[in-house]
């Protein structure tokens, strides 16, 4: 993958003016901007998708709630669900710069600073989820321990 942030850049200015401190923040805006940053921010910094159960794999940080909250509060149910045609990081890259483009409007978010938080990003049950690849390969050795051991001749 050829990793292009300079696009992001475009965006500095809107994130700085909306993204708290800490936490989730109190309006609508922080929230949108906390959990789009989030998924941004992992994908660059550690490789992480918000729903590796389809063909990336994102091993390190569970996004899921973040994902799954920006699908039920704002209009990009579409462009999330675009995750199962993410076979390449490149995808999913085009993915994040589609909800950058929907989300990080200077206009829009101004008004949804003016609205209470909804809900909470870290909280949010829905169709993303993250399978722990280390506790799956734990899970499948222990169940299959014997046949690798007989097929391999080597303990796992």
């Amino acid at each position: 993958m050829a990793i292009d942030t300079g696009w992001i850049e475009g965006y500095v200015d809107v994130i700085d003016m909306y993204l708290p401190d800490e936490g989730e923040g109190e309006t609508y805006a922080t929230q949108i901007v906390t959990a789009v940053n989030k998924l941004v921010y992992k994908f660059y910094n550690d490789g992480d998708v918000f729903d590796n159960t389809y063909h990336l794999i994102g091993w390190a940080n569970d996004l899921s709630s973040y994902a799954n909250w920006l699908r039920k509060y704002t209009h990009t149910r579409e462009i999330l669900d675009s995750i199962e045609d993410c076979y390449e990081e490149d995808d999913y890259e085009t993915l994040l710069k589609e909800l950058c483009e929907a989300l990080l409007i200077p206009e829009m978010l101004e008004g949804a600073n003016r609205c209470h938080k909804l809900g909470s990003i870290y909280k949010e049950e829905g169709p993303f989820s993250f399978e722990d690849i280390e506790e799956e390969e734990e899970v499948w050795k222990d169940e299959y321990e014997d046949e690798w051991e007989e097929d391999f001749g080597e303990e796992v």
